[in-house]
């Protein structure tokens, strides 16, 4: 099962990171990358282009948002996808939502966690150990 990664950040280095360690963990993981939410809101919000440059749910989409992102910020994004997607719609099953920010802030924490999809905040940098226990937490074999 390769599990689609999509890491949204403006840093280049960031997502460089999570590429390489999706591949030194040894996880089957296709990473798909956004420099900014925006263009992230653009492929999500449609479905056809969802499925050609993300790929179809299952497996869920494994998405790395960071929260300061010139354009629109992670919260921006957040908001879009939850009137997007309204609640319990079966479009928003498609992702698996995690924060990935170098704010360690508890306000920062708090807001993502005010959205009832976001399943985790992971500090940067992720180390693989961090990575494997996510891809482990959702991604487990049945």
């Amino acid at each position: 099962m390769t599990i689609p990664i999509v890491v949204v950040d403006d840093e280049q280095v960031d997502r460089y990171i999570v590429r390489r360690l999706v591949k030194k963990a040894g996880i089957d993981g296709k990473v798909v990358e956004f420099q900014a939410g925006d263009e992230f809101l653009e492929v999500i919000m449609d479905q056809q282009r969802r499925t050609e440059e993300i790929g179809s749910a299952p497996p869920p989409m494994l998405v790395l948002l960071d929260i300061n992102m010139p354009r629109i910020t992670g919260f921006e994004v957040l908001e879009a996808i939850d009137e997007g997607f309204g609640d319990g719609g079966s479009d928003a099953d498609c992702m698996i939502i995690l924060m990935f920010s170098s704010s360690n802030h508890a306000e920062d924490k708090q807001e993502a966690f005010s959205y009832g999809f976001v399943k985790d905040y992971i500090i940067k940098p992720i180390t693989v150990p961090v990575l494997q226990r996510i891809v482990d937490q959702y991604y487990e074999e049945n």
